[in-house]
């Protein structure tokens, strides 16, 4: 397993954990509908940022344009799926976000539960099919590289100590939803 594609395996399980925490969310009965705006409002910013702009611009940027270069066809491929699937949660992220602005619960978790059994099909595909396909064309010295751009990235695109930030989110949605 390359080491880029490792951070990016690693971030996945920090996004199927928010996706987890986000059930508990929508399940809870025991909180008020600002308390739930709130919380639903910073899961949404940490798609955005994390999810999206960090995670699915590192293999838009790095990884697929590495996986083109080395023969893996985009077009009716498992690339050009992805970049599909990439787009499809977009959708789903602005219409989780439109339902939020006009405080419609019932249009948010119906727009969240669509991107979460996406993302969680999406996650799969990339952990058992892309990843290990990526290994196998992509050797040691051009992932540590994609790797180091990955460092890069997060630091230019993304903001200095924004993925701190973001995991410490995390930890305290955890903490409130009981799955710390």
């Amino acid at each position: 397993m390359g080491k880029a594609t490792q951070d990016l395996r690693k971030e996945h399980e920090a996004i199927l954990h928010v996706l987890n925490i986000l059930d508990k969310m929508m399940d809870s009965e025991n909180r008020d509908t600002d308390s739930l705006l709130k919380y639903y409002g910073e899961v949404v910013y940490f798609l955005r940022i994390f999810a999206d702009k960090c995670h699915h611009g590192k293999e838009e940027n790095y990884l697929f344009k590495e996986m083109l270069a080395q023969g893996i066809p985009n077009e009716g491929g498992p690339i050009g799926a992805m970049l599909q699937e990439h787009a499809q949660g977009r959708a789903h992220i602005a219409q989780m976000s439109q339902s939020l602005e006009a405080k419609d619960l019932v249009g948010f978790q119906n727009a969240a539960k669509q991107y979460r059994d996406l993302l969680r099909g999406h996650i799969a595909k990339e952990n058992f099919v892309l990843f290990m396909i990526a290994d196998q064309v992509i050797d040691e010295e051009s992932q540590e590289q994609m790797f180091e751009d990955f460092e890069l990235f997060e630091e230019t695109v993304v903001g200095h100590g924004v993925h701190e930030e973001l995991h410490a989110m995390i930890d305290t949605w955890a903490e409130a939803f009981g799955m710390g």
